[in-house]
């Protein structure tokens, strides 16, 4: 088995440069399950909130990032070991 980041996806950031996020809520744990697909955190940027889906399955193994935190694009959020 591997272990893997989840990043904030640089594609879903503004085409402006220079933006920064604020992490408004992580929706995992240290030991839960996930599917790829899931949402495991909420960015708000320009007034706008993104949910960051998990591109794997896995079981979440850290947490990255806190809540109200300043991030920019591909800031990694939690790390995933990979079930295969």
């Amino acid at each position: 088995m591997k272990e893997v980041e989840v990043r904030v996806p640089k594609e879903l950031w503004p085409r402006r440069g220079g933006w920064k996020g604020k992490v408004v809520n992580i929706l995992v744990e240290p030991g839960d399950k996930i599917n790829k697909g899931d949402v495991v955190a909420e960015i708000e940027i320009e007034k706008a909130i993104l949910e960051i889906e998990s591109p794997y399955s896995g079981v979440v193994e850290k947490v990255l990032c806190r809540e109200n935190e300043t991030i920019e694009p591909g800031s990694p959020l939690i790390t995933v070991r990979v079930l295969e």
